[in-house]
């Protein structure tokens, strides 16, 4: 039995947007046309591949496993695609799909992949910025690879160490800020929380947020309030000193990417960058 590229581009669809309607807007058919494919797939596998749950459409276990074929197909096709229209010998090409939190994105990813990126102008970028559901974005395969600040195990996920972050508290060097106002990315982000669990004296305090790491620190140096954030982003130029009350704390950077037979060379290749060269921008 051969599998339909119609159910195949179906099925990934809905696993990505965990929404039959929004399947079918982006493959452009009806979502009964959409339904009926679906349908098709599960009888030709004997399986049913999705369950309705009140978080959106998720895939089962059968699901799961045809999901990692799914991604082992689209490498393996960009890979095709690029020996055949004949690029340079060891040119990479295909797309690098990343999802990292705020702190590490700019500051110790791009950086660590510009050498690789600027050599190899055939990979196409989809990088995203977020700071929280990032295991959501791997499980659902809008991205290839996650990058997080805190543990993260689930059954066929593979994870490598990137280095540490340094967390430390700061205030504004210019301005007189409140000691009991802490800002943060949103009301998610533990990163305030977990830096006092590690301290003797824990104030109290009140949050107020401003959407990513590098607002928190324009809000920090326009003395709006205190903030724990990673050593590596202040800069001799950065408006703010740390308090030195506080003790700084060390948390892991990880990669996380699927468990898969194969790799394509581009995969395998990204991982090796990060590996290599974010530890010395951490």
């Amino acid at each position: 039995m051969g599998l339909n590229s119609l159910q195949t581009d179906a099925f990934l669809a809905i696993a990505r947007t965990q929404s039959f309607s929004e399947a079918a807007k982006q493959l452009h058919v009806t979502q009964s046309a959409l339904s009926q494919r679906i349908n098709n797939l599960e009888s030709d596998l004997g399986q049913t591949l999705f369950i309705r749950k009140s978080s959106g459409i998720l895939p089962t276990e059968a699901g799961r496993k045809f999901l990692k074929y799914c991604q082992i197909k689209s490498s393996l096709e960009e890979e095709l695609i690029q020996n055949i229209k004949g690029k340079k010998t060891g040119e990479f090409g295909g797309t690098l799909r990343l999802a990292a939190y705020s702190s590490v994105m700019r500051s110790v990813i791009m950086p660590a992949l510009l050498p690789f990126l600027r050599k190899h102008p055939g990979v196409q970028c989809e990088f995203i910025t977020q700071n929280i559901r990032l295991p959501d974005l791997l499980q659902r395969s809008e991205v290839d690879f996650i990058v997080m600040d805190h543990p993260f195990s689930s059954l066929g996920v593979q994870t490598k160490s990137l280095g540490h972050e340094v967390y430390i508290a700061v205030e504004s060097e210019k301005y007189d800020s409140p000691d009991d106002i802490y800002l943060d990315n949103d009301p998610t982000d533990m990163a305030t929380e977990i830096f006092f669990a590690a301290q003797e004296n824990v104030p109290k305090y009140r949050r107020s947020y401003f959407s990513d790491v590098y607002g928190i620190l324009n809000g920090v140096s326009a003395g709006l309030g205190r903030a724990v954030v990673s050593k590596h982003l202040i800069k001799p130029n950065t408006p703010v000193r740390v308090l030195k009350k506080y003790h700084s704390l060390k948390v892991e950077v990880s990669l996380h990417y699927h468990d898969q037979p194969f790799y394509s060379q581009l995969h395998s290749e990204v991982i090796e960058q990060l590996v290599k060269n974010c530890p010395q921008f951490l």
